[in-house]
């Protein structure tokens, strides 16, 4: 379908991880001017502000499931604010924050669609840890596993019995830094793994079209999160966790342009992206060009 309405929604928390700096990107994005960069492209765009959530104490007594108390609260204030925007007709175009929340935005999404929806998620990490195998604790290392109904029952059931996406609805894209475990569960899973060295060999344009065809049989609509670290260092310092050898931009905007132009886009998101670690505003103009890019693309979708 082709995408003339956008809704920017922000998500300025920090629940599923530790540190500074990724809950004020909403903010930051906004300031360096995301909203009128996608109003030159020619679309409709609306802000519809941040979520907001009462958090319940942090609770870091777990040291192999941190905090998920306030991960639950916030993923269940979420899914209700994509689900509006959806049905008020507009693309959810959302800004965080960190990856912890990805089970709220899924829900949010399938309360409004009735279609099988499949995720691309752009990362350098797999987030696919369980309190198993996690070396840290951090919901937000864990979050894929939980989308796909691994973990605890009070993060994999919060809003249907789990899982929420099917393992082959779901396509790891730009991967490079797994821990042996989480390895593991990957190989031994349905889960499409598109990492680096496979992104340098064919592409990223390709890379991206070798997902939709994956995705295709078991799908009616994408979802694509990206956290910004599937970006190299050496294209993106804003970064709270870098790592090596990553997409350039121009390998991103590549992707983005292939997956906005195929029409199977429901809704997107930036994520991670730390204001603190960008203190001349150099780094927020190329988040805000990649979605830019995206929302062309979409613009000129089949």
């Amino acid at each position: 379908m082709t995408v003339s309405r956008i809704g920017v929604l922000g998500i300025p928390f920090n629940v599923g991880w530790k540190g500074e700096g990724i809950d004020e990107a909403p903010q930051a994005l906004r300031a360096a001017g995301l909203v009128q960069q996608l109003r030159s492209v020619g679309l409709e765009v609306r802000d519809l502000g941040d979520v907001e959530c009462r958090l319940p104490e942090r609770d870091w007594s777990n040291p192999k499931l941190l905090n998920p108390a306030q991960v639950i609260a916030l993923c269940k204030e979420i899914a209700p604010r994509v689900a509006e925007c959806v049905r008020s007709g507009l693309f959810p175009l959302i800004l965080g924050g960190e990856d912890g929340i990805l089970m709220g935005i899924v829900a949010g999404l399938q309360q409004a669609l009735n279609k099988r929806i499949g995720l691309i998620y752009l990362d350098a990490h797999g987030d696919f840890n369980t309190p198993e195998t996690t070396p840290s604790g951090l919901i937000g290392g864990m979050n894929v596993a939980m989308v796909a109904g691994r973990g605890p029952e009070e993060l994999t059931t919060i809003f249907v019995d789990k899982p929420q996406l099917p393992e082959e609805a779901i396509v790891l894209f730009g991967t490079r830094d797994l821990d042996p475990p989480e390895k593991l569960a990957l190989e031994n899973s349905k889960v499409t793994v598109l990492s680096m060295d496979h992104i340098k060999k064919v592409g990223a344009g390709e890379a991206m079209r070798k997902a939709l065809k994956i995705l295709k049989p078991h799908v009616d609509t994408v979802y694509l999160h990206m956290d910004v670290d599937v970006l190299g260092p050496e294209d993106m310092s804003a970064l709270i966790l870098p790592v090596a050898d990553g997409l350039t931009l121009t390998d991103c905007a590549s992707g983005l342009e292939v997956v906005g132009e195929s029409g199977m886009l429901c809704g997107a998101a930036f994520m991670v992206f730390n204001a603190r670690k960008d203190p001349t505003g150099s780094e927020a103009p190329k988040i805000i060009g990649l979605a830019k890019h995206l929302a062309q693309s979409m613009k000129h979708s089949t």
